[in-house]
């Protein structure tokens, strides 16, 4: 049996969006990570980031959303998904991965070449039987 562990440091928040590092044990490759800003919570539909935690995924598919994983028995929230996006209007509450990262005129973070990024990370764990991710708080400023 394969495990993967991936995890995810948040590092900074700016505007309405949180940026953090996701790395994947056994790679030492590393990608950034777009979610919505702050407080953590547990209210659907808030716009806000999950609650940091360890959590289970499993591959998800819908019309909207084929081939990606979804998070597991998260408190009060559905659907939190690792899907491509770049910026924050297409977070949804979810995880999005990119290959680098800026600041937008609206003065949130973005990431860019999502979709590089989520193919190499579904790649490094496609083969996986149990997949966790564990999300961690580690902003300087203690947010």
């Amino acid at each position: 049996m394969k495990i993967s562990t991936v995890y995810v440091r948040r590092q900074q928040q700016h505007g309405k969006t949180t940026l953090g590092k996701l790395t994947i044990n056994g790679i030492t490759k590393s990608w950034f990570v777009l979610e919505p800003g702050g407080p953590d919570s547990e209210t659907a539909g808030s716009d806000q980031r999950i609650k940091a935690g360890t959590y289970q995924i499993l591959p998800y598919s819908s019309k909207k959303y084929s081939g990606v994983y979804e998070l597991q028995k998260i408190p009060g929230r559905s659907k939190i998904l690792i899907h491509a996006g770049n910026y924050h209007e297409n977070t949804e509450s979810c995880l999005m991965p990119g290959k680098n990262w800026g600041v937008s005129e609206e003065k949130h973070y973005y990431v860019t070449d999502s979709k590089k990024a989520l193919k190499e990370i579904f790649s490094a764990i496609e083969s996986s039987t149990l997949i966790s991710v564990i999300i961690t708080n580690e902003f300087a400023d203690n947010k």
